[in-house]
């Protein structure tokens, strides 16, 4: 059946395609209607509840929207594993963390808040999450607007910022937590709210960026081109491009404003970039000019761009020295 009603939706954009402009709308269409992926092959419900998770929900009251997110205190267990495979069409990654308690050798305090990509949701970010709270850290794990179990529309990583800003206040507010010692971590879209949350906030003592989003109309290409191949020799990149446009127009958002680039350059929090050179969604190549003091930026080899959501061994021994040298 889903298989079908995909063929559908395939046949339906080719057919919109034979004029320029409702090739486009139909890309935008699809975009905004677009749903979450299902995380039960990355993490099961039973699996979150048995990490000790617990599950939120905040309502603002300008708009009515509602964002639903994930809370947890630190681990004091003695060790930390997972094994996690991630298989896009051209290329398959494995995430591997083994952690010992005796291996930290320090310890840290404070909040870590962690933001998920484009058609993601929070739990793909609670491996991550696990991580930092094994390393001492409360974390706070939000659906972006319009994905996951989150109300309102997509706001694409631009808008999303002022709800979470106001989640994090409310939670300083009840004493949850503290406003000190407050790291973001962002993957792909999720990088693009990390630095628009962080300009925010005074309360932010650093930024880990996961495979940040290239602007969303080249993401969007760059995403149809490795998952949907025939398909993108069909549509013209142009029509993709206006597509993806569109749906950010219609929500009131400027295409420049998600280029990531800017938001990077006038930051003087300290920030930690991660890539890869083999993710073909957000290429490593898109910050190799960037050169600020306050900016580290990683390579991580081959890892494809669903993988960069999940910290590893390779990205815990940079994190780890970027976190130590912070509190110096």
């Amino acid at each position: 059946m889903k298989s079908a009603i995909k063929l559908n939706t395939i046949f339906a954009v080719i057919t919109a395609c034979l004029t320029m402009s409702a090739c486009s709308q139909r890309i935008a269409k699809l975009i905004e209607n677009s749903e979450s992926f299902p995380f039960d092959r990355t993490i099961t419900s039973k699996e979150i509840n048995e990490l000790g998770f617990k599950k939120g929900k905040y309502c603002t009251d300008n708009n009515g929207n509602c964002i639903t997110y994930y809370y947890a205190s630190p681990l004091h267990q003695d060790s930390l594993h997972y094994s996690i495979e991630f298989d896009t069409h051209d290329r398959k990654s494995v995430v591997r963390l083994e952690l010992q308690r005796d291996s930290i050798r320090k310890d840290h305090t404070g909040t870590v808040i962690l933001l998920h990509g484009f058609r993601s949701s929070k739990e793909f970010m609670l491996h991550s999450a696990l991580y930092f709270r094994f390393l001492g850290y409360r974390v706070i794990v939000p659906d972006l607007l319009g994905h996951g179990e989150s109300s309102g529309n997509k706001k694409y990583g631009v808008g999303d910022s002022t709800i979470i800003n106001e989640l994090v206040d409310n939670l300083i507010t009840k004493k949850e937590i503290k406003n000190d010692h407050i790291y973001i971590v962002g993957n792909s879209m999720g990088a693009l709210t990390a630095l628009y949350l962080s300009a925010l906030r005074t309360d932010i003592d650093g930024i880990i960026l996961l495979a940040p989003m290239v602007p969303f109309d080249q993401a969007l290409y760059n995403y149809s081109r490795l998952n949907h191949p025939i398909l993108s020799l069909i549509i013209p990149e142009k029509d993709v491009r206006q597509g993806a446009n569109l749906a950010l127009t219609k929500a009131g958002i400027e295409p420049g404003d998600t280029n990531i680039l800017p938001l990077l350059n006038s930051s003087e929090l300290p920030i930690l970039l991660l890539s890869s050179p083999a993710d073909r969604i957000a290429p490593s190549s898109n910050y190799k000019g960037l050169d600020k003091a306050n900016i580290q930026v990683c390579e991580i080899s081959d890892r494809n761009h669903p993988s960069m959501a999940t910290i590893g061994n390779a990205e815990h021994k940079v994190i780890l020295q970027w976190l130590n040298e912070l509190a110096q």
